[in-house]
């Protein structure tokens, strides 16, 4: 994902996420938010949204390389420990492979 999510572009972000993870055999979900230049707390109640159905799923959700936007305001809200966060979205073919089942 890129540009700004705010009030206007948080649901549609919540739904491509939760498009991506309807996938059969999606085990865990890697969102990449390194291209996010904004992200408000709209962002965030659509990050935990995501979550929470994931997580009733069985399917985990990781942040894969935040912005700092978005790590910006995950600290200004108390929840950058929250979500379990990689330094980058890209992932070695082996460890994709694993994800997947």
């Amino acid at each position: 994902m890129e540009g700004e999510i705010d009030i206007a572009t948080a649901d549609d972000m919540r739904d491509r996420m939760l498009a991506a993870a309807g996938e059969p055999g999606i085990a865990v979900l890697i969102a990449d938010l390194s291209g996010i230049d904004f992200f408000d707390a709209s962002g965030v109640r659509a990050l935990m949204g995501v979550r929470r159905r994931l997580d009733a799923r069985g399917v985990r959700m990781v942040l894969g390389g935040p912005s700092a936007a978005v790590v910006r305001t995950l600290d200004v809200l108390g929840l950058v420990g929250s979500f379990a966060v990689l330094p980058s979205a890209e992932l070695p073919f082996s460890a994709r492979s694993a994800v997947r089942h």
